[in-house]
């Protein structure tokens, strides 16, 4: 679509229908935001709630019978509302899986307290009964800070911005479960919020790929509380990203991260305290999401360069768990030949990660875009190999993954 027309940008879906969980009362905001925060005021109006200094001291000091730095880790969507869906795959089901990943490499670490809102069974009890037991509280929570910011609005403190692309209305139950998990947030001292999410957008032809491809992550616009410190993080963990792969090459979210002032989930109405994130991981048609083996690898890699890049916001070094490679798909041990032409083959998923670290992947005349990590081995991966193979003088299979290759990628990638 043309970069001026407004759609919708991520949905959740019930019964066929879409809607977003925006704040109803505004316009949907984007702002593009490449660098650091620093570079901009962290509110017009409102004292910061959530500092990236104050996150760093927390987790120095987080040993021993201290306070640990609690993040809450949130799945995008539920059983009732599954998000959407591409080829009988619902999005609630993928971030679950990446929720419970992301959950459990954190929790490695001393430093972390990790509390993920729900697991196979549901919202774990202690949400299932926030929602239930303190609806009238989150209604009232939720009426007063859009007082406030109503107010705050009409003598100018805070700017309301309606230049982005909009965003439907999210139904009520689900409008209470998001401002619920900010209230509890807010009054459980939690430290970092991360939503998880994968993309989609309306297209006339639903049951096949779109045009967008790539990741983004939104976080507070610049006037809330929590907004610089979000940032700060969102940009390191961009980075992190980006070592496999692209940002969305959606209008507006070409820089990766974006700056919004309507998405619930990050703190609509500066109704949330902590540092937040939605990451939006990927659109759900992706080659990389369409076969189940595969799918799982890549959520388990999108989790795992998730925890490298928030550790490396605290300048930390990551648990053995991610291994001397950095990533879920290494090391591997190729034992055989793959062909040209075969598709979903976590082997050709492993050389498609070596063969990035070697900087040959993709190649030069391609991008992120045009060759993802999906386990298929087409064009991009012919020509990477190639490259491999001019750079250790495998001339004699130029291409192909021969014995030759095999054990040169072993020798470098096995271990």
């Amino acid at each position: 679509m043309n970069k001026g027309v407004a759609f919708l940008f991520f949905s959740l879906v019930s019964g066929g229908g879409l809607f977003l969980a925006a704040a109803p009362m505004l316009a949907r905001t984007n702002f593009s935001a490449a660098g650091p925060s620093t570079s901009q005021p962290a509110s017009v109006f409102f004292v910061e709630s959530s500092k990236p200094e104050d996150l760093k001291q927390t987790f120095a000091i987080a040993h021993g019978p201290r306070r640990k730095l609690h993040i809450l880790i949130v799945p995008g969507h539920d059983s009732e509302y599954w998000g959407t869906q591409f080829q009988g795959v619902k999005e609630a089901d993928m971030t679950l899986a990446l929720g419970k990943e992301l959950g459990r490499l954190l929790s490695r670490d001393s430093e972390f307290e990790v509390t993920v809102t729900r697991d196979d069974v549901g919202y774990n009890p202690t949400f299932s009964s926030y929602f239930s037991q303190r609806q009238e509280p989150i209604l009232a929570f939720i009426s007063e800070k859009k007082k406030i910011m109503g107010d705050l609005e009409s003598t100018g403190a805070v700017t309301a911005k309606t230049d982005g692309v909009f965003h439907n209305k999210a139904p009520s139950p689900v409008v209470v479960r998001l401002y619920g998990i900010n209230k509890w947030a807010n009054e459980n001292q939690v430290d970092l919020v991360v939503h998880i999410h994968f993309n989609d957008y309306p297209r006339r032809k639903k049951k096949s790929p779109g045009d967008y491809s790539g990741f983004s992550i939104y976080v507070p616009e610049h006037q809330y509380s929590n907004a610089r410190a979000s940032k700060d993080v969102a940009t390191i963990v961009s980075k992190q990203l980006q070592t496999y792969y692209p940002e969305s090459n959606m209008p507006k979210e070409e820089t990766g991260v974006v700056e919004d002032q309507d998405l619930i989930a990050i703190g609509a109405f500066n109704t949330l305290d902590p540092a937040a994130l939605l990451i939006e991981y990927g659109y759900i048609y992706e080659p990389q999401f369409l076969e189940a083996n595969i799918r799982g690898k890549i959520i388990e890699e999108l989790a795992t360069q998730t925890y490298i890049g928030v550790k490396n916001f605290f300048q930390s070094a990551t648990t053995t768990a991610v291994g001397k490679y950095n990533s879920s798909l290494l090391p591997h041990t190729w034992k055989t030949s793959v062909e040209p032409g075969t598709r979903y083959d976590s082997s050709v998923l492993s050389l498609q990660a070596a063969l990035s670290l070697e900087g040959v992947y993709p190649p030069q005349e391609y991008d992120k875009h045009d060759c993802p990590l999906s386990g298929t081995y087409g064009k991009c991966t012919w020509k990477s190999l190639s490259l491999f193979q001019q750079k250790y003088s495998l001339a004699d299979e130029v291409g192909r993954l021969g014995a030759a290759t095999v054990q040169k990628l072993n020798e470098l990638y096995s271990q």
